[in-house]
């Protein structure tokens, strides 16, 4: 079968496309003084019409998410808090990925051994299958224009001292595509009596 490339290719060197013949002719029957005319006509534009519908058909749904998608900063925090709650807090780590990150998502932490997508999910699974009873919890988010900040506490497992991290993550068309990481380690003393959180 022909891809729309080779379509295209074929229909702009004037060669006739690959649309089935019963498509890309026809036979008609006419008089012409008083004589049948029969002729089998090659139907160029017919096969421009049909290829360019195809091309809108192909272009319009893998356009149509972008086109509803409220790019605005408080519908970026929205996904951001239902991509946390699912990957972490629910643990549903891949199914996460899968829906809210972009296949092309990068991550900056350091301690992955690459920045992709599938890099984040395995580390993600790893650190939850290694964990007792993780838990995270929301403390604030920021969101401007394309990035979310989120300011999280995590703890390993209960009564266990908690971590402090702020994750950042940018967003495009309604998908996280990058995100980074601050980590603050559990106090052992703490000075200040105002909590960090």
């Amino acid at each position: 079968m022909a891809t729309v490339g080779q379509e295209q290719r074929e229909l702009a060197e004037g060669r006739p496309g690959r649309l089935p013949a019963a498509i890309g002719s026809f036979h008609f029957h006419g008089a012409r003084h008083g004589h049948m005319l029969e002729g089998r006509i090659r139907m160029k534009s017919f096969q421009a019409v049909a290829w360019l519908l195809v091309s809108c058909t192909h272009l319009q749904g893998a356009h149509a998410s972008e086109a509803s998608c409220n790019a605005s900063a408080e519908n970026n925090r929205q996904i951001v808090l239902a991509f946390y709650d699912q990957a972490l807090v629910k643990r549903q780590t891949r199914a996460a990925f899968e829906r809210y990150a972009s296949e092309d998502f990068v991550d900056h932490k350091t301690s992955l051994p690459a920045s992709t997508r599938g890099a984040a999910i395995d580390y993600l699974e790893g650190l939850i299958k290694g964990l007792p009873d993780p838990s995270w919890e929301v403390v604030r988010t920021i969101a401007e224009g394309d990035l979310v900040v989120m300011h999280n506490r995590f703890t390993p497992e209960a009564n266990a001292p908690a971590y402090a991290i702020a994750d950042i993550f940018r967003l495009r068309q309604c998908k996280i595509v990058e995100h980074w990481d601050v980590i603050g380690e559990p106090v052992k003393q703490q000075r200040n009596p105002v909590s960090r959180f």
